[in-house]
């Protein structure tokens, strides 16, 4: 259900566009996204041709710059309701006098700048939960207070995305924030632990698991593309996914060396590295091996810490991208994988897009709370 009327969206630190397109499927308007790295930014032109994209960093512009930027005149600016992102928590200073438990030190700061130069009736800030613990919790307890001297009453909680339909186990600290009243509630858990035993579950459905999320995309051996889809969909999950989509994409299964799919295949199904025999195992550690029946660890930008459930290989981004609920119809761009000298350089593959994405399908039931506040 989309509410009457249209509220607008500002998105900080957009990424490749997970909790922007969360948003927007919950009823939002976007505004302008936000986004330093050019190769996000090509992914988000090519699904949110509607939005204007401002390539920059936050670290060099006020709001009212923001705005102008985007082509909005910042003396007759427009309405926004939301400021939304997930500001990246590394990079805070130690150098010098500064304290860093500060949060003008950080990426987080400039995120509080910018929702104090705008002054927007709610935000939301996503980001990990070791964030409220970050130097003994004094980050947390400064960020908060940077927050609350900006008027706006605070609810924060870590939410497990498995709860909210999405097939990996999946921690979130999400902060909401209003400048009128009460901040809005989290979202209540839609679904559950199949061994939860919990009075609360009683009635909702179990995970999704990996082999619901997508066992209808083309088995696809190393090296192979797949353009088309080959069977119908047999589950809601799938259904929802296909949705708008005729064919597929970033379906490209990446070359395995022969000893490389012979060490995969001593990983079995749902198993991990520690399955390997200890004589046998390589440096390489982590690996987990989706499981049909259950879900997968969180997703990280590493396409090598997971293996396809049934074959030999690392998942392709189409199928990373199901277990973080992005649908078949979002496309990303850029360079499908990189090599660490590549990541050095600066440089945002189509994995780390996916790997850093928020969930849109969290992000839709965070934005429907808060779009029941917005129509109050």
């Amino acid at each position: 259900m989309v509410c009457e009327d249209v509220f607008n969206c500002v998105e900080l630190f957009a990424g490749a566009g997970g909790l922007l397109l969360g948003l927007e499927t919950a009823g939002f308007r976007t505004l302008l996204a936000n986004e330093v790295h050019p190769h996000p930014c090509m992914t988000l032109r090519d699904n949110f041709k509607h939005v204007p994209i401002v390539q920059h960093s936050i670290q060099e512009l006020t709001g009212p710059q923001l705005l102008q930027a985007a082509g909005y005149d910042p003396k007759c600016p427009p309405r926004i309701d939301v400021v939304a992102g997930g500001p990246p928590c590394q990079g805070f200073s130690t150098a010098g006098l500064k304290d860093a438990a500060d949060p003008r030190n950080s990426l987080i700061g400039d995120y509080i700048r910018i929702v104090g130069d705008l002054q927007p009736r709610f935000f939301i800030l996503e980001n990990v939960p070791g964030l409220t613990t970050l130097h003994k919790g004094r980050l947390f307890e400064n960020m908060m207070n940077e927050l609350a001297d900006l008027s706006y009453d605070l609810r924060f909680q870590i939410l497990n995305v498995a709860d909210y339909g999405v097939p990996q186990m999946r921690k979130r600290l999400i902060i909401l924030g209003a400048r009128e009243g009460r901040a809005p509630l989290h979202p209540e858990p839609a679904y559950r632990s199949p061994e939860s035993r919990d009075l609360f579950s009683i009635g909702k459905p179990a995970y999704i698991t990996c082999g619901e999320a997508i066992g209808d995309l083309p088995m696809i051996n190393t090296g192979e593309i797949a353009t088309e889809y080959d069977s119908p969909p047999t589950t809601e999950y799938q259904r929802l996914m296909r949705e708008g989509s005729t064919r597929l994409h970033n379906h490209q299964a990446s070359r395995h060396r022969e000893d490389t799919m012979e060490y995969y295949s001593l990983v079995p199904l749902g198993g991990t590295w520690l399955d390997i025999p200890r004589h046998l195992r390589k440096r390489k550690q982590g690996i987990q091996r989706w499981p049909l029946d259950g879900i997968s660890r969180a997703i990280t930008t590493e396409p090598t810490d997971f293996l396809h459930p049934t074959l030999n290989r690392v998942p392709t981004v189409r199928e990373t991208a199901r277990i973080q609920s992005f649908p078949d119809r979002y496309v990303f761009l850029g360079q499908r994988t990189t090599g660490n000298r590549m990541r050095r350089l600066g440089y945002c593959s189509q994995t780390q897009q996916v790997g850093n994405a928020v969930p849109p399908r969290l992000a839709e039931l965070v934005g429907r709370e808060i779009n029941k506040c917005c129509q109050l």
